[in-house]
């Protein structure tokens, strides 16, 4: 059983990954996979981090979205290490497809928005070894036999608009049935939409994404948002409208719930009553799934007898 998380290379995604390895919480069933969006030290250090740790992690070679592909000599460059879980993987698409034929990676992910199309190109890389991560799409599905796995995009994120409506979404259940449907693993986006957006600035709501199992092993996500979201100001006291929230339904839910690592810090932010910035947040909000799908892989269903008294949630 193996989980791809797919992971856009933006600092505190990258941040997520290192505390999860640094925290040991991170099982080696899971093999991130990150796409290099920006020229920085951190996916240089976080690379370097997996290599120490040997754990597996692949990283693409020809990133399709981001800053990072624009760059002819990078700052920040790595090289692989012969026997080392770290390994390089390639995006395909109709464009570079012959050349990436001509290229032995151990993982393709094949672009769900420049997909291939000959048949006699899909066969060809059917024919290939290597971890293949696929669109949903009839024409991959049939053509790749083996080592296929769909890259699914299974977080929407709302518009401010609809937070009221929507805080609690259906994230996935591929892990309970990619087996059955054929598959070698699962994979998503984590707790990332699909579309790439790398914005700067201050939104109008704050909201805590959290992803938790429900009664029946699905993977759920709650939507934590802030109230006051006319203007774009008082980011902070957003913040707190939203963690409130969380801290209740955390509380009233804590004999169903795992509390990792990354809950707690989100939880701890309440005690102190600091707002960590944007960045913070989903730092630990994605470590926060990464510990939860690494303990249902190592653990299944059995994760709950250690999910009472993790952590004190007093009033």
């Amino acid at each position: 059983m193996m989980y791809y998380p797919y992971i856009r290379g933006k600092q505190f995604d990258l941040l997520a990954l290192n505390e999860a390895l640094n925290r040991n919480v991170l099982s080696e069933k899971i093999q991130p996979i990150i796409e290099p969006v920006k020229d920085s030290a951190t996916i240089k250090k976080t690379i370097r981090l997996f290599q120490e740790k040997n754990h597996p992690l692949y990283v693409i070679q020809n990133p399709q979205v981001g800053q990072y592909k624009r760059f002819e000599k990078p700052v920040h460059t790595w090289d692989f290490i012969q026997d080392n879980a770290v390994k390089p993987a390639r995006i395909v698409t109709a464009e570079n497809a012959y050349e990436s034929l001509g290229l032995a990676m151990p993982c393709y992910v094949f672009d769900s928005d420049q997909p291939l199309r000959q048949p006699s190109m899909l066969q060809k890389f059917a024919e290939l070894d290597g971890v293949k991560l696929i669109p949903d799409q009839s024409r991959f599905r049939i053509w790749f036999p083996e080592n296929k796995i769909i890259l699914h995009d299974a977080f929407h994120l709302p518009s401010s608009s609809d937070y009221w409506v929507k805080s609690d979404d259906f994230y996935s259940d591929h892990h309970l049935y990619y087996k059955e449907d054929g598959y070698a693993g699962f994979a998503d986006f984590t707790i990332d939409d699909q579309i790439y957006s790398d914005k700067g600035f201050p939104s109008k709501a704050i909201t805590i994404h959290l992803t938790y199992f429900d009664a029946y092993g699905n993977i759920r996500v709650k939507h934590f948002f802030s109230e006051s979201n006319d203007g774009w100001g008082n980011q902070a006291d957003k913040f707190f409208e939203a963690l409130d929230k969380l801290v209740l339904w955390t509380r009233r839910n804590a004999d169903q719930l795992l509390i990792t690592e990354g809950l707690q810090e989100l939880l701890y932010y309440q005690t102190m009553r600091k707002f960590p910035g944007l960045g913070s947040i989903k730092k630990w909000s994605l470590l926060h799934h990464l510990e939860l799908v690494s303990a249902y892989l190592e653990e299944g269903r059995k994760w709950k007898k250690r999910s009472k008294n993790q952590f004190s949630l007093a009033e």
